[in-house]
This record gives structure tokens, C-alpha cells and sequence, in this order.
């Protein structure tokens, strides 16, 4: 007997977007709950190799184990297997991502048998696997569609009013924002220590009082290319940090690992893209 479990969710943001961040293996310890560490060991082409380490269970055991997926982008469709199974005779997943009226239906289907020795036997891991399935997806949900919110958006659809989506008053009033978008390059093998910077600055940025939340997305088809979207509540208050010792030393920090990038604000981009032009 093999052990089959089949879930889904959907997801009231961009297919690309839910594609980008459920397919970013090195921010699965952001993403999911259940995982302490998400490091990434090989990349060829469209197939990623990788460990995932556990958060300590109540007796403090950590459990940790390499994986491989392999994207198809045409088809929206990925496929994984563990490669050290532990506990498993196999382990075997798909996931699959269908735009709907709705937003984007991700379905994750994973085929798996026990070995003998494992303390659960296959109906036992299903059980466990689908609980932990549906409350993941829950948590991804909420943080994708945060993340369309922040950036203006829902299901692939610009946002009407979208200059008023965030409460910048905080009183349940929506206020303008002033939404920045940054494109960063960074040097080849440099992504973990960017990424590591990134989220130390990121945490600084977040505690200024006109900041209202950002998103820091690594993209699948340009290598070693960073997106980062910011919302201010205006744009005085963001060009004051932006131009503050404070911030100054942020950029020299990060300065290292980038070979190039560019920064525009939301208003010049759609100008752009009405334009016809790419940036």
C-alpha cells in the first residue's frame, strides 16, 4: 500500500507572483512554519537541489533532508522527490498552479510510502502530512496575498484605487502610499549573503514609522535578479530616509554583492509601460 495525499488552496493574487515565492526554495524558512532552514546546495537550469531543516519538535529534535524540483514555467507545473528519504521508502511531489476566476488554484500532490521501521505506517503519515498540508497552505495564502496587496494587485489584476490600499493612518482609513520598486543584480554566489544583509537592513527599514511593509522576492527567470517592493506613506518622508546616514551605510553594505541595479517608483512605471519602454 502507497500513502497519497491531494490538496489545494486558492490564492487571490498574480500567477506569477504565487509562482515566484511558493518556487523561492531559499525563503521557504520565511514562507512555511514548519521549517527552521532552506538552503540551497545546486542549481541546473530549472531543477533546484536543496536541505530542508525542521523546527525543533517538543523533545528539541530537528529533522533535515535533501530534495530536488524541477520547474516547467510553460506549464506550471512542479515536480520533487527527496533524495536521502529517511524515514520514507520514496517521497514524490507535484504541484501544479491553474489561473481561475477566483485567483490561482496551487494543488500540491504528494505519493510516498513508509519504510517498516518508520513509527507511523502510510494511512498514519497521510493523516499527519494533510493536517500540516491545509494549515501551510493557509499561512501562504495570507502571506502572498499580503504581499498583492503591498504591491497593488489581486489576481493578476491591477488594483482600482491602488494608490489606497494600505492603511496609512492607522485608524482603518485607507491613506496614499508611495510604493517603491527595486531591481538588484547580484554577483554569482553571492545570493545567500545578500539575502542575509537584506533581512537584518529589511528589519531596520520596517521599524521607520512612514515605512508600511515590504517584500523581498527573488525571480526564476533572470539568475541572480532581486525584486523589492517598499510602501511609504509618502514620498517626502521616503526621500528624507533615503538620503540619511543611516541609509547611506545600508547600500555600502549592500553594495558588495550587486553588479547592478535600479530603482523607480510605481507611478513611472506603469508611465513606462504605457510607453512601451523596459527598464
Amino acid at each position: 500500500m502507497a500513502g497519497r495525499t491531494d490538496n489545494s488552496v486558492v490564492i487571490d493574487a498574480p500567477v506569477q507572483l504565487v509562482w515566484d515565492m511558493t518556487n523561492d526554495v531559499s525563503q521557504w524558512a520565511v514562507l512555511f512554519e514548519e521549517y527552521a532552514e532552506s538552503e540551497v546546495l545546486a542549481v541546473d537550469g530549472d531543477t533546484v537541489r536543496f536541505r530542508l531543516t525542521t523546527q525543533p519538535d517538543e523533545d528539541g529534535k530537528q529533522w533535515s533532508w535533501v530534495s530536488e524540483r524541477t520547474r516547467d514555467l510553460e506549464n506550471r507545473t512542479v515536480t520533487a522527490r527527496r533524495l536521502d528519504n529517511g524515514l520514507f521508502e520514496y517521497m514524490n511531489i507535484r504541484w501544479e498552479y491553474t489561473e481561475g476566476p477566483d485567483g490561482v488554484r496551487m494543488r500540491w500532490i504528494q505519493e510516498f510510502s513508509m519504510k517498516p521501521s518508520a513509527p507511523v505506517d502510510d494511512s498514519g503519515a497521510e493523516d499527519h502530512l494533510n493536517r500540516q498540508t491545509v494549515k501551510e497552505m493557509a499561512r501562504i495564502k495570507k502571506l502572498i496575498e499580503e504581499a498583492a496587496a503591498r504591491a497593488g494587485v489581486d489576481g493578476g489584476i491591477p488594483a482600482e484605487g491602488k494608490d489606497s490600499v494600505r492603511d496609512a493612518t492607522g485608524n482603518g482609513d485607507p491613506g496614499p502610499v508611495f510604493r517603491v520598486l527595486l531591481r538588484a543584480e547580484i554577483a554569482d554566489g553571492k545570493e545567500k549573503e545578500f539575502e542575509d544583509a537584506w533581512r537584518e537592513i529589511g528589519q531596520v527599514i520596517t521599524g521607520q514609522p512612514a515605512n508600511l511593509g515590504q517584500w523581498l522576492m527573488r525571480s526564476h527567470d533572470e539568475p541572480g535578479v532581486y525584486y523589492i517592493i517598499s510602501d511609504w506613506t509618502d514620498e517626502e518622508r521616503f526621500r528624507a530616509f533615503e538620503r540619511s546616514e543611516e541609509h547611506v551605510g545600508h547600500r555600502s553594505t549592500l553594495q558588495p554583492f550587486r553588479t547592478k541595479g535600479s530603482m523607480v517608483t510605481t507611478d513611472v512605471v506603469a508611465a513606462m509601460t504605457k510607453a512601451g519602454q523596459t527598464w
